[in-house]
């Protein structure tokens, strides 16, 4: 959800559906998140079905950079938090 967040803070589009295996060649770049709320990239995708690799590159994209540097402003305070995801702990 947050990255989701990020994107829409950034201009983006975002939306929420199942990838179609077919459209994995369109893909410029593509990045993974979990619960630690930071994006990694991707570098490959492999089809074990029709024996393809996706290649999206060994260097990090400009979305996920982006996206990752925007996520960490927030978290280290040089990005204002507009979510109120920070608490402050004493």
């Amino acid at each position: 959800m947050t990255l989701r967040e990020i994107a829409k803070d950034l201009g983006m589009t975002v939306e929420e559906r199942d990838i179609p295996v077919e459209e994995l060649a369109t893909f410029e770049e593509a990045g993974a998140c979990g619960t630690a709320a930071v994006i990694s990239p991707i570098g490959a995708l492999y089809d074990l079905d029709n024996n393809v690799t996706y290649d999206y590159g060994m260097k990090v994209g400009e979305t996920c950079k982006k996206m990752y540097d925007h996520l960490q402003g927030i978290q280290y305070g040089r990005v204002e938090d507009t979510h109120n995801w920070n608490v402050v702990v004493e």
